[in-house]
C-alpha cells in the first residue's frame, strides 16, 4: 500500500494570533486560546526547520563524516498580502497582525482612520504565533517577528511583502481547516492615475514604481532564562521611479547633494474604507539614476527613511 496520499501543494494558508496581555511571551498563543486570524496571502512559503549544527569531531579511529548536534531551532514564513483598506474607516485591516509583528502599533483614536506607528520601546512590541497549514500537516512558528516591504507598479496591484521569523514549534499532522474566514480582506484596486498619488515635499510627481522596506534586523536570542526573537534595529530604505520633471521644477541632484530631508506620502485608493497611505516626515534622497519609462526620461531614486521620521501607515 502506498504511503503517499497525494497531498496538494496549493492547499495551504497561514493563521496568526498575537500575544494577549494574559499570555506568557513566546508560548503557542493559538493553543492557549487566542483568536487565530486567517491571512489571505499570495505566494506564501515556509522554511520549517532551520538549525545550526555543532560538529562533534569525535576521535573514533575512523574516517568519514562525524555526527552533529542541531541547535537553535528556528522557522521562517514568507509571502505577501494585497495593499488595501479594511472596508471601514475605523477598523484595523485584516493583515494588521503582520504590522504588529513588524514593530508597529494600532491606533483607532481618530474616528476617520486607523494609524500604525513604529513602537520605539521594545517592551511594548508584540510577537505572534503562526500556523502554516499545508494539506495533511501544519508547521508552528512561535515568538514571531516580521519585516515588511511595500511595493507597487502602475498597472499592477500593490503588495506588502513579509518575512516572519520565529522559534520552531513543531510540525504536526492534521487536516487543513475548512472554516478559515477570509471575509475581512477587501478587494484591492490597481495602481493607476485614478487610484494612486505620490507627493514629495508637497509636490505631486508622476510615479510609476515604488518600493519601501522596513529592513528590521530580527535576531534570535537564547540564554539559560529565555529563548526569544526580537527586532534589534531597523534601517528603512526604498526607491521610487518617476518621469523626469524639468530640473527647474524638481532637481534630485541638488536635493540629494544638500542632504535635505523631505516629507513624502503615498496614497492608494480613493473609496472610503479602501484607502492605504504610507508616509514619512523625513526621507533623504540617495544617488539618482537615469532610467527610461516607455521611451521617456525617468529618474530611479533610492532613499533612506531617517531615524525619528519612521514610516507611518494609515488606512481610511
Amino acid at each position: 500500500m502506498s504511503i503517499t496520499p497525494g497531498y496538494k501543494f496549493k492547499r495551504k494558508f497561514i493563521a496568526i494570533a498575537i500575544k494577549r496581555a494574559e499570555d506568557d511571551k513566546g508560548i503557542d498563543y493559538i493553543a492557549a486560546g487566542a483568536t487565530a486570524l486567517a491571512m489571505l496571502t499570495k505566494g506564501v512559503a515556509c522554511d520549517p526547520w532551520q538549525t545550526e549544527q555543532v560538529s562533534r569531531e569525535l576521535d573514533n579511529g575512523t574516517n568519514g563524516a562525524k555526527p552533529v548536534i542541531h541547535t537553535g531551532d528556528k522557522i521562517s514564513v514568507t509571502g505577501a498580502v494585497e495593499m488595501a483598506g479594511a472596508g471601514s474607516v475605523n477598523t484595523p485591516v485584516a493583515y494588521a497582525p503582520l504590522l504588529q509583528m513588524s514593530g508597529y502599533d494600532i491606533k483607532t483614536d481618530v474616528a476617520t482612520e486607523v494609524s500604525h506607528n513604529r513602537i520605539l520601546n521594545a517592551a511594548n512590541e508584540l510577537d505572534g504565533t503562526i500556523y502554516f497549514y499545508w494539506e495533511g500537516m501544519y508547521h508552528i512558528l512561535l515568538a514571531g517577528k516580521c519585516t515588511l516591504t511595500t511595493a507597487g507598479k502602475i498597472g499592477e496591484l500593490g503588495y506588502l511583502n513579509f518575512e516572519a521569523k520565529g522559534i520552531y514549534g513543531g510540525t504536526l499532522a492534521g487536516a487543513i481547516p475548512t472554516d478559515a474566514d477570509f471575509g475581512a480582506f477587501v478587494q484591492p484596486v490597481e495602481w493607476s492615475k485614478a487610484n494612486t498619488t505620490f507627493v514629495l515635499d508637497g509636490q505631486n510627481l508622476n510615479m510609476v514604481e515604488f518600493e519601501s522596506a522596513l529592513n528590521n534586523a530580527i535576531e534570535h536570542d537564547e540564554g539559560t532564562e529565555q529563548n526569544q526573537i526580537f527586532i534589534n534595529d531597523w534601517n528603512e530604505e526604498g526607491k521610487f521611479i518617476i518621469e523626469a520633471p524639468a530640473l527647474g521644477t524638481f532637481d534630485p541632484f541638488a536635493i540629494a547633494k544638500a542632504g535635505t530631508l523631505l516629507p513624502y506620502s503615498l496614497t492608494h485608493g480613493t473609496v472610503t474604507g479602501n484607502i492605504f497611505k504610507q508616509a514619512s516626515s523625513g526621507i533623504q534622497l540617495m544617488n539618482p539614476v537615469p532610467a527610461e519609462y516607455k521611451g521617456k526620461q525617468a529618474w530611479d531614486i533610492p532613499f533612506k527613511v531617517i531615524g525619528g521620521h519612521e514610516t507611518i501607515i494609515t488606512t481610511q
